[in-house]
């Protein structure tokens, strides 16, 4: 019998390393992809608090809003976040309460929109 060596060949170390490779990058895409949706769900959820204070000040106080945008900034959770309030019409002609927030160096991707419960017709 002849000695004969075992172990791998070149060729495939480098098709194992290619496949672990492949893995590891689509991991990392799928780590980064998670973290960055993590982020902005941070966002959405601060901006929506910021929305709702707005709606329960405006209801606290018997506050309609004008059918003109109003814009005004407010610091929050360490962070400048931008609303603006309108009133609107629904589907039924009532008019509502709308709270729009901003991320002020995004302001044309608005992270939430808030409508107040309480209608009241255009007439009163």
């Amino acid at each position: 019998m002849a000695n004969r060596e075992t172990g791998m060949t070149l060729l495939e170390v480098m098709v194992a390393l290619a496949i672990f490779s492949t893995a590891a990058l689509a991991l990392m895409n799928t780590v980064s992809v998670s973290a960055n949706y993590t982020g902005r769900l941070g966002d959405v959820l601060r901006a929506s608090w910021v929305a709702e204070n707005v709606i329960a000040e405006a209801h606290l106080a018997d506050n309609r809003f004008s059918a003109e945008a109003h814009e005004e900034t407010v610091n929050m959770g360490g962070q400048k976040w931008l609303w603006r309030t309108q009133a609107v019409k629904d589907a039924d002609g009532n008019t509502i309460n709308q709270v729009t927030v901003y991320i002020p160096e995004e302001k044309t991707r608005p992270l939430v929109t808030l409508s107040d419960a309480s209608v009241w017709s255009g007439d009163e």
